[in-house]
């Protein structure tokens, strides 16, 4: 299946949009089609696993994925599977300078050919949905500034 990004430039520094962005109990404040997420482990760290429960558009699916690359405070890849749907996300911080921060979130979605019906009518959600996640990133950093 496909992988649908998008990226935003955030004017906060990477270790504050890191921290935000990787607090596993508001994935589901911004994140598009995560109803609800836990964290697994007591702490994060490569290897630790995240439950995430998705929207019904991507099958209301519940996930189970492992933390399989951790780069404070510049990456953060989950992969995991939940019944036929296989999910990867990735959150990247790239410093843009002046204190600011370049976010991109991409996400791919993955199922068995019989079932690509699944995978590509939660793509479609997400790829419209995206965006405005990020704005809702953006906000939660704002109120953690606040």
């Amino acid at each position: 299946m496909g992988r649908i990004a998008a990226s935003v430039a955030l004017p906060y520094p990477p270790e504050l949009v890191f921290r935000v962005a990787t607090r596993v109990e508001d994935l589901p404040r911004w994140m598009p089609e995560v109803v609800s997420a836990e964290q697994l482990d007591p702490s994060l760290a490569v290897g630790s696993r995240v439950r995430l429960r998705l929207s019904s558009a991507a099958a209301g699916a519940e996930v189970v994925a492992a933390v399989t690359q951790l780069a404070p405070p510049s990456r953060l890849v989950l992969n995991g599977s939940g019944g036929p749907l296989g999910v990867a996300v990735s959150v990247s911080l790239r410093d843009s300078g002046a204190g600011g921060t370049e976010a991109t979130v991409e996400v791919e979605l993955t199922t068995p050919p019989f079932l690509g019906f699944i995978a590509r009518e939660a793509e479609r959600k997400l790829d419209a949905g995206l965006p405005g996640a990020l704005e809702r990133l953006r906000a939660l950093i704002e109120a953690e500034r606040a």
